[in-house]
């Protein structure tokens, strides 16, 4: 396959040369106008790596490192700007393989740095070189995954050379740092995968879509193909999520097992702080997964409406400190009033839905102020989210709430997320049956509303309070651990046996009545994910493991499914049903209630 075809879905119908050529300029294009944020942070991240290193590496190795960097950057700058000069008369090959040659070097570079930074006595400093490092990587899903050939370079030649090092280290990075590190490489190579073939679709479509509106000037029947090219093209795009869901979150469930087990292993204050770090990017990492797959998971009816009364002002006060201090870090003044009524909706849709709003509201405003308020209107509540923002044209209020839309991101800096925010509350009030207003002026600032049913308070109820978070101990349980992934497997055999829990790991369940019988003990539990290997199915598993050994025996399903038919037949068998990637506090949680011991 050659450098242009490489980026284009492997399942993707036949598609002429002259879109691919326009999907590879495209591509190139768009990796282009992202060297500006790469530079800046290439510099920041090397400045701030020399400075960690300094009193623990020879300084002119620092020193010599960093003119190196600097000098790459700065011709990667020329490039920027004569390729911005080149105007019409870019040619896309020769800027590309000029652009892969600086993803080479670049990885070249920042792999030296995991060979010669390495502080064999210090896991502080490893830590520190191991989270800048893949910090890199995952930065580089967002501002490289377009072009797949210059990613693929650039994470490969980044990572690899740094877990090399900790594998050949005789101390503990081996064991806490290289297999956590080998697991985020993968997700990040898969995860990048995943982003470019989506990004290469949506480029193919919008090229598609275009022709299409030229044609629709000579002839009237091409918008009822185009209507129902587009129909063709969401399904497409809903079955891939839903096919890709069960594959990407496997290795996300492992790294989250692994870095939740590093946390409760490591007592050294200041390597929890790094550790911290490092847990933190893995949350960040399964939600910005979570958002790629939550519009499957609306569309394919997984998420169903849960109608309740609830007091508004738990919602409000919940939103309110979640964003008051990013909002106070920019300047803005967050207003948040009117929650003294009872909506009823579902509580947790309604939070997803204003939360989306007003991370919008916070992302695109840089002065002024932010109101989130409730207002009854005809027996309803009407919420509006307000800000002083930019505001937006008439021609492009609709446009805003599809998929991968972000008017003031042109560049594609993945801090302003991936542009899915707004199609999901669409999704979501829909849903619900909520209709999204929005009232905008450029310079103005813009307000989105909407209108829920307005609930009455039953007489002498009270507001719920959240019961305090408590720890149960779980030492000397004995519970059995199902998937056909060895690292899951034993990432679940690190964090369980971390809470004092005795494990029997297997791939397969064939082996479990053996080891059960070598215990002379029954299981407490049986954890088992869905689907495993040759065609197999946990919830089979688990039933065979029962009928052998006792009826009785708890069990909860682990699965990467997002269909509905998973839910339905849990219930059925009296199952509970985790998504991966598992939150470990979620899995704790279960475990305790399954056991009835909460």
């Amino acid at each position: 396959m050659t450098m242009q075809a490489a980026n284009i879905e492997e399942k993707s119908e036949p598609i002429s040369a002259r879109r691919r050529a326009q999907i590879r300029s495209d591509q190139v294009r768009t990796v282009y106008l992202h060297s500006p944020t790469t530079t800046i942070g290439s510099l920041i991240a090397g400045t701030a790596l020399v400075a960690v290193m300094w009193d623990h590496v020879s300084h002119s190795v620092l020193l010599g490192w960093l003119l190196v960097l600097c000098l790459h950057q700065a011709l990667r700058v020329y490039h920027y700007f004569s390729y911005r000069a080149a105007g019409a008369n870019q040619q896309s090959e020769r800027w590309g393989r000029l652009y892969v040659a600086a993803a080479i070097s670049a990885g070249v570079i920042w792999g030296s740095a995991g060979v010669l930074m390495f502080v064999p006595d210090s896991l502080p400093h490893q830590a520190m070189l191991v989270l800048i490092l893949f910090g890199i990587g995952a930065v580089s899903i967002a501002s490289l995954s377009a072009f797949a050939p210059a990613f693929y370079a650039l994470i490969s030649l980044t990572l690899l050379p740094i877990i090399v090092r900790m594998l050949l280290d005789p101390g503990p990075a081996r064991v806490y740092l290289a297999i956590p590190g080998i697991i985020v490489l993968l997700v990040v190579l898969s995860f990048g995968r995943t982003v470019n073939r989506i990004i290469a679709e949506s480029k193919k479509r919008r090229f598609e879509n275009v022709d299409l509106i030229e044609e629709l000037r000579a002839q009237k029947l091409i918008a009822e193909q185009a209507r129902q090219a587009a129909e063709a093209a969401n399904r497409s795009k809903t079955q891939f999520f839903a096919a890709a869901s069960h594959d990407l979150r496997q290795p996300l469930h492992a790294m989250g097992l692994f870095a939740a087990a590093l946390h409760e292993k490591i007592r050294d204050p200041e390597a929890l702080d790094i550790v911290g770090s490092i847990h933190a990017s893995v949350e960040a990492l399964e939600d910005l997964f979570n958002e790629l797959l939550d519009i499957s998971k609306i569309d394919s009816g997984v998420i169903r409406p849960r109608l309740e009364r609830f007091p508004l002002q738990e919602v409000f006060d919940h939103l309110r400190h979640e964003f008051a201090a990013e909002a106070e870090a920019k300047g803005l003044k967050l207003v948040v009033g009117g929650g003294a009524h009872i909506a009823e909706s579902d509580a947790v849709l309604l939070e997803r839905i204003v939360r989306n709003l007003l991370g919008n509201a916070v992302r695109y405003t840089s002065r002024g102020e932010i109101e989130l308020k409730a207002t009854p209107v005809n027996g309803s509540l009407r919420i509006d989210v307000r800000d002083t923002g930019p505001g937006i044209r008439s021609e492009d209020q609709q446009r805003i709430f599809d998929e991968f839309v972000q008017l003031s991101n042109p560049g594609r800096t993945s801090r302003k997320g991936l542009g899915l925010g707004l199609s999901i509350v669409r999704r979501l009030c829909g849903l619900l049956g909520y209709e999204i207003r929005l009232v905008s002026e450029p310079g103005k600032g813009s307000t989105f509303s909407f209108e829920v049913p307005r609930g009455v308070q039953k007489e002498g109820a009270r507001p719920r309070a959240a019961a305090p978070p408590s720890r149960v101990d779980l030492s000397g349980r004995l519970v059995v651990v199902i998937d056909d992934e060895a690292a899951i497997v034993e990432g679940m055999r690190v964090l369980l046996s971390g809470w004092g829990i005795e494990v029997i790991g297997s791939e397969t369940g064939d082996d479990v009545v053996q080891a059960v019988h070598a215990k002379e003990r029954m299981p407490d539990l049986i954890i088992a994910d869905y689907r495993l290997a040759g065609g197999v199915v946990g919830t089979d598993v688990i039933g065979r493991l029962r009928r052998e050994l006792d009826p009785e025996i708890p069990a909860i399903l682990v699965t990467g499914s997002t269909g509905p038919e998973r839910v339905s037949e849990a219930d059925v068998k009296g199952y509970d049903l985790l998504l991966k990637p598992v939150n470990p506090e979620a899995l704790r949680k279960t475990i305790s209630r399954k056991l009835q011991l909460t």
